[in-house]
């Protein structure tokens, strides 16, 4: 994987699990106006931090991470009709997102899966793999 890429997937990864974090902690928003507003506060925060005499690099990265992950959960919060009593996904709905590659989306294969395929698919998609080709179940 090339050096921009994984710093774009180290970004990604990062907001993912600011997130989770928050996910684990509150709920969904309830509607267009909630989530808006925690935007903007957090969007606020940065600003707050790029305004300062000498700006940390690492706390508007943070910040800049935060409203990522707050936008990501906006859109969640819209597709779940802003109905805050849903979490993210069940945990048999995560795992199932979990086993695909988050680029081409391949599901978890086999080693066979992948000898007759003739390659790994995340050796060609810019290696961002986070699954392990499964043991076959004897």
């Amino acid at each position: 994987m090339n050096t921009e890429n994984e710093h774009f997937y180290q970004i990604g990864l990062d907001i993912g699990n600011e997130l989770r974090s928050s996910m684990d902690k509150y709920p969904l928003f309830n509607s267009a106006h909630e989530g808006y507003a925690v935007i903007l506060e957090e969007l606020d925060e940065l600003w707050d931090e790029i305004k300062k005499r000498k700006p940390d690099r690492e706390k508007m990265r943070a910040e800049a991470i935060q409203v990522g992950a707050m936008a990501m959960k906006f859109i969640l919060s819209m597709e779940n009709g802003w109905k805050s009593d849903f979490r993210i996904l069940n945990e048999e709905k995560l795992l199932e997102f979990e086993a695909k590659c988050q680029q081409c989306r391949y599901t978890t294969m086999t080693k066979e899966d992948i000898e007759q395929l003739g390659h790994d698919p995340c050796d060609t998609c810019i290696g961002l793999s986070n699954w392990m080709a499964k043991e076959v179940e004897s």
